[in-house]
């Protein structure tokens, strides 16, 4: 996929050079730039042939039983992923992470 079909997807991220959010909304403005990195990273693992960069964070993903968490939502695993493993980063652990992760995403993705 190229950076526009990526950027699709994305509810925050629309290829601006600067983050509309800072200073109004912390949890967009995160979000925005989580965005932003996965479109990058993405792409260019793509335009490499490096494969998933993500895929590490996939096998957490994974393993904490998010596999089908709003898994028909258009969202690529690989995204939900990344945001998932930073989410978790201020957790006490990431299995603690899960329940206050499906919230946050929810209120922020549905």
């Amino acid at each position: 996929m190229t950076e526009k079909e990526l950027m699709q997807i994305c509810r925050y991220y629309k290829g601006e050079q600067n983050n509309p959010y800072d200073g109004k909304d912390q949890n967009k403005a995160m979000l925005w730039f989580y965005e932003r990195c996965w479109v990058h990273d993405t792409s260019k693992a793509q335009m490499q042939g490096n494969g998933n960069v993500y895929a590490e964070y996939e096998r957490e993903y994974a393993t904490y039983g998010l596999e089908q968490f709003n898994a028909s939502d258009g969202v690529p695993m690989s995204l939900k992923a990344l945001l998932f493993n930073r989410y978790g980063r201020d957790s006490y652990s990431m299995a603690d992470a899960v329940d206050g992760f499906k919230e946050f995403y929810n209120k922020y993705y549905k």
